[in-house]
């Protein structure tokens, strides 16, 4: 009887840590960033966007990312190195119709 009274308290606080675990879980991903920030998701504007991604093989990647008007061509995996960086061009210029 106390083996098994002693098996069914360590049961339920296995369920109890599991279930902290899974709400501390939810609520790190429903509120986390405005916790960790302090800044509200819908106020913050990202300064980096993600333009093109290609896979060259299973560990290195190309990265097309624009930064503060200026975009980056950056080749991530073993070596992180910048291939190449350069002005951004948002507007194309007007074609002369003659």
């Amino acid at each position: 009887m106390e083996h098994e009274a002693s098996f069914l308290s360590a049961l339920l606080g296995l369920i109890f840590v599991l279930g902290v675990i899974f709400l501390l879980t939810y609520l790190f991903k429903r509120f986390g960033t405005r916790w960790i920030t302090g800044i509200s998701s819908s106020v913050k504007k990202s300064e980096i966007n993600i333009l093109d991604l290609r896979v060259i093989d299973p560990k290195n990647r190309l990265v097309l990312f624009r930064l503060r008007n200026k975009d980056y061509l950056v080749l991530t995996g073993e070596t992180n190195c910048v291939v190449d960086s350069f002005l951004c061009e948002d507007q194309e210029k007007p074609h002369d119709n003659i």
